[in-house]
C-alpha cells in the first residue's frame, strides 16, 4: 500500500508538471500579465493618490483620473491608417483633443467615453504643423483633463501613458496604462516612413512603449495626475532609425486649444516653447455626425474613384520606375505642382519603389484626402501637398 501511494504521488507530480508545460501559451501570458499587474500596483506607490474632483465625479488617484477622461475613437481605416485611436476630453461639454489622421478626417467618427456611452463626433479644427485635431461631441458634465504646463517636470519623474493601442478596449472597458519615467526633453527630428515629419518642436521622451497603433492622441500624466502631454503620431528618429516614444508637451496643446472657442475663425495663440504655429479651422466640411449625413458622405467617397491626374512612364521591362510622363491640365497633380520627369519617391509616407507600388497606393486614396507626395526633381527632393480628386 505504501508503495502504491508513493507511485500515485509520483504520477500525480508528473501529471501536474506535464500540465504546466502543456498549458496554452495564452494562459502563461495571462499569468505574466497578472504578475505584472501586481508588480505595477506595488511600484506605483510613489504615484500620488490624493483625491481630486473631475467633472461630476470624484476619483482617488492619477490612474483613475486618466482613465475617466481618455476616450476611444472608431472610424474609417485605410492602408497603414488604422480605424481606431485615442483622444482626451478637455472640457465637460465634450471637446476632445487628439492627433490629426485619416481617422478624424474621413467622417462617421464615433467616440466611446469611459462609461461605455457612444457619441457621434464632428471635427472642429486642425493644426497641420502640430498634427493635432479638435473634436466635439454633444455631452455635458463629462470628466476631463486640463493641460498643465511642464516647467517643473524633471528628468526621471514618473509618467503614466494612457491609450487604446491595438483596440484592446471595447465599450466600457478601460484603456491601457503604462508607467515610465521621463527620459529627455528634445526638439523632434523624425520622419513617418519616407517623409520628414512636419513638427519640429519640443517633445517629452519617456521609456514607456507607446509607439503602437491606436496610442496616438492618448494622455500623458505625471505622478500627481496632471495632464502634461499628448502622445504623438508614430514616427522614427531620423538619426537612430528607431521608433520614438514621445508626447507633445502640454504647452503645445494649450497653444492649439487657444482660448477655448471652437469658432471657425479662431487662431491659436503661439506656443510658450518651440515654434509657433497657427491653428487652422477644418478646411473641408467637418466630419459630420451620422445623423447629419456623415454616413452618406462616407458612402459617396467610397463610390468615387480617387483621381490624381498623373500618367507614368512605361520605360522598363521587369522594373518600371515611377517617373511622371504626363500631368493632366487642371488635375489635382497639376494643382499640387507635380511636373513631368519627376520621380515619385513616396506618397503619404509610403515608399514608392516602382509603378506597381504607385498604382497600389493611388487606388487606396480617398477623394478629398490630403496627402504628401515626395518626388525627386533633378538633384532636389521636393515635398508637395496634393488633395485627391474623385471620379464616379
Amino acid at each position: 500500500m505504501k508503495t502504491s501511494r508513493k507511485l500515485d504521488r509520483q504520477t500525480a507530480s508528473r501529471v501536474a508538471g506535464y500540465s504546466r508545460e502543456c498549458r496554452p501559451h495564452w494562459m502563461r501570458s495571462l499569468a505574466v500579465v497578472a504578475i505584472a499587474s501586481v508588480v505595477f500596483g506595488v511600484l506605483s506607490g510613489d504615484v500620488g493618490a490624493d483625491e481630486r474632483t473631475v467633472g461630476s465625479g470624484v476619483v482617488v488617484n492619477p490612474i483613475e483620473r486618466g482613465l475617466s477622461a481618455v476616450v476611444k475613437l472608431y472610424g474609417a481605416g485605410l492602408g497603414r491608417e488604422h480605424g481606431y485611436g485615442t483622444g482626451v476630453l478637455v472640457s465637460e461639454d465634450g471637446r476632445i483633443v487628439t492627433t490629426l489622421s485619416l481617422l478624424v478626417r474621413s467622417g462617421g467618427l464615433r467616440v466611446v467615453v469611459n462609461d461605455g456611452r457612444s457619441f457621434d463626433a464632428t471635427l472642429a479644427r486642425v493644426d497641420e504643423y502640430r498634427q493635432l485635431a479638435l473634436l466635439k461631441i454633444d455631452g455635458s458634465v463629462l470628466p476631463h483633463l486640463t493641460p498643465t504646463e511642464t516647467g517643473d517636470l524633471r528628468i526621471g519623474d514618473t509618467v503614466l501613458a494612457f491609450g487604446n493601442w491595438y483596440k484592446i478596449a471595447e465599450g466600457d472597458e478601460p484603456v491601457s496604462v503604462v508607467r515610465g519615467v521621463l527620459s529627455a526633453r528634445v526638439d523632434l527630428d523624425a520622419r513617418r516612413l519616407a517623409q520628414d515629419f512636419a513638427y519640429r518642436g519640443p517633445v517629452l521622451v519617456y521609456d514607456a512603449i507607446t509607439s503602437n497603433p491606436g496610442a496616438p492622441g492618448g494622455a500623458l500624466l505625471d505622478g500627481q495626475g496632471r495632464f502634461v502631454g499628448l502622445i504623438g503620431r508614430i514616427v522614427e528618429s531620423s538619426t537612430m532609425n528607431t521608433r520614438l516614444n514621445y508626447a507633445l508637451p502640454s504647452e503645445e496643446v494649450i497653444a492649439f486649444l487657444g482660448d477655448g472657442s471652437t469658432s471657425r475663425a479662431e487662431t491659436a495663440r503661439p506656443a510658450t516653447t518651440g515654434p509657433a504655429a497657427a491653428t487652422e479651422p477644418a478646411t473641408t466640411e467637418p466630419a459630420a455626425s451620422v445623423a447629419d449625413g456623415g454616413a452618406a458622405a462616407k458612402r459617396d467617397a467610397v463610390l468615387q474613384r480617387p483621381y490624381v491626374g498623373i500618367k507614368l512612364s512605361k520605360f522598363g521591362y521587369r522594373h518600371v520606375s515611377p517617373y511622371v510622363a504626363r500631368v493632366r491640365s487642371g488635375s489635382p497633380a497639376a494643382a499640387a505642382g507635380i511636373e513631368p520627369d519627376d520621380l515619385i519617391i513616396a506618397i503619404d509616407g509610403r515608399r514608392i519603389g516602382d509603378a506597381a507600388d504607385y498604382e497600389r497606393v493611388r487606388k487606396s486614396l480617398l477623394p478629398g484626402q490630403r496627402v504628401e507626395f515626395v518626388v525627386k526633381r533633378g538633384e532636389r527632393v521636393v515635398h508637395l501637398l496634393l488633395t485627391v480628386g474623385g471620379k464616379p
